[in-house]
């Protein structure tokens, strides 16, 4: 009786898994297709897609990636206090060479100076002794993007977007 119970219940779950049909389908927010002149060469694509496949030449100089592509995205959250008690003039912005940092009048205590690059990393920093108005940051070695300068003071911070062309 067990083996026939078991036969059966092989049985149902068998003919439940086989009723099971999977459609291609995509899901996203926009596409096109084109074709070539010649009709030699066709272009389908979507935006929004949830799977990426990249598949590559044997010699590595051909690649295709399709499906959903998205660059490496880092959200940094910019807080501005505008209690850091001095007027700051970041210029010239966009740089190119040389960033500079000029206060308007001496803060008090050691002044830090932090620039994250374009990947949110930290890529320079720097302790400003007291009484100083005006510093720069050599930007020539680092790769044109955003940078977001964060400048504290004790407790108090102001940060600033820079590019870099």
């Amino acid at each position: 009786m067990k083996k026939v119970f078991a036969l059966f219940a092989a049985c149902i779950l068998f003919i439940g898994l086989s009723a099971q049909n999977v459609d291609q389908n995509v899901i996203s927010s926009a596409g096109g297709y084109d074709v070539s002149a010649d009709n030699s060469i066709s272009l389908s694509w979507t935006l929004g897609e949830l799977v990426v496949t990249t598949v590559s030449s044997s010699g590595g100089d051909l690649i295709l990636t399709q499906g959903f592509q998205q660059s490496k995205l880092i959200v940094e959250g910019i807080d501005i206090n505008p209690d850091l008690g001095v007027e700051v003039k970041i210029y010239p912005n966009p740089a190119s060479e040389i960033l500079n940092i000029r206060f308007s009048e001496p803060l008090n205590g050691e002044t830090l100076l932090f620039l994250s690059g374009p990947d949110g990393r930290l890529v320079f920093n720097k302790t400003m002794k007291p009484g100083v108005l005006v510093d720069e940051i050599y930007m020539q070695k680092y790769p044109s993007g955003t940078y977001f300068l964060r400048i504290q003071n004790g407790n108090k911070m102001n940060i600033y977007k820079v590019i870099k062309l």
